[in-house]
């Protein structure tokens, strides 16, 4: 799966492997996270958050920070 570049100022790139459900989130800082058991709807609605211009951050905020497993890579 491609990385899909955002433009934040909290989150770099993202990607998502849809048969295992992880989120992989790499944030300006360089550092990755994973993220298991990520639906792909939520993983949908944040490609169209950055797509519609909206905050990469404010979605990572309020429907994943918090909301699953993560560890860093």
């Amino acid at each position: 799966m491609s990385w899909i570049i955002a433009s934040s100022t909290t989150v770099a790139r993202f990607r998502y492997h849809l048969e295992t459900q992880i989120l992989e989130i790499e944030f300006k800082s360089g550092t990755v996270y994973r993220y298991f058991d990520v639906p792909s709807i939520v993983y949908k609605n944040f490609v169209n958050q950055v797509d519609s211009g909206g905050s990469a951050g404010q979605y990572f905020n309020a429907h994943i920070r918090g909301c699953f497993r993560y560890a860093r890579v």
